[in-house]
């Protein structure tokens, strides 16, 4: 499969870049995408979030009354959870969400996810972005308008962690840029338009195991 390569002022170039079809033109396992969006969700969530029980909370450990001959019910502490000061019974405590997904399946969720936006034409190939040092937001800029993508929730894929790039988009709303061994469904389905660099492609987790 041959998909055209933009240069960075928006023309297209004469150049051509192969692709596997395993990747871009997989069968689309929808069961797959929903778990791993799932599992993200989960997994995204801080878990923090906490109330004090009866050992807990502030208040003496005297018994309030005795027993018998007072027309009250028994109890033998005022840190109980039915009195106001009290602590809460079986309440929510801190929690670590940590889902699990296969390595195999959540490459297959990566491969329907990037064969659907491919069906969508709405990959974009790009083959590199250079920025001078000055003005990095303003280049960025106007890298997005050669490519008619202003406002418009875009993902950049770059072969590792490029500063440079990351920084050039950092200030610009519905822009992120992620690595290549870093992507996954969740991400690409998140975003209208994908911008893979030319070298970015084979860095994709698996792409040269096939």
């Amino acid at each position: 499969m041959k998909v055209n390569i933009y240069k960075q002022n928006g023309e297209k170039s004469t150049q051509k870049l192969e692709l596997k079809e395993e990747v871009f033109a997989s069968k689309i396992y929808t069961s797959l995408m929903e778990q791993y969006i799932y599992i993200h969700n989960v997994n995204t969530r801080q878990g923090t979030r906490s109330t004090k029980g009866r050992g807990e909370v502030s208040g003496t450990g005297k018994k309030p009354w005795k027993n018998n001959k007072v027309g009250k019910a028994r109890t033998g502490s005022m840190r109980t959870n039915i009195f106001r000061t009290g602590g809460v019974s079986h309440g929510p405590k801190p929690y670590e969400y940590n889902l699990v997904m296969p390595k195999k399946m959540r490459r297959k969720a990566l491969y329907s996810s990037l064969s659907i936006k491919k069906n969508e034409d709405s990959l974009i190939f790009v083959d590199k972005l250079v920025f001078e040092k000055n003005k990095l937001t303003k280049q960025a800029v106007d890298f997005l308008e050669k490519l008619s993508l202003n406002n418009i929730k875009t993902l950049i894929i770059t072969e590792n962690k490029d500063e440079n790039i990351i920084n050039a988009f950092s200030n610009i709303k519905k822009v992120k840029v992620l690595g290549a061994p870093y992507i996954n469904s969740y991400d690409i389905l998140n975003y209208r338009k994908i911008i893979f660099l030319k070298d970015s492609v084979v860095s994709i987790p698996g792409y040269n195991e096939i």
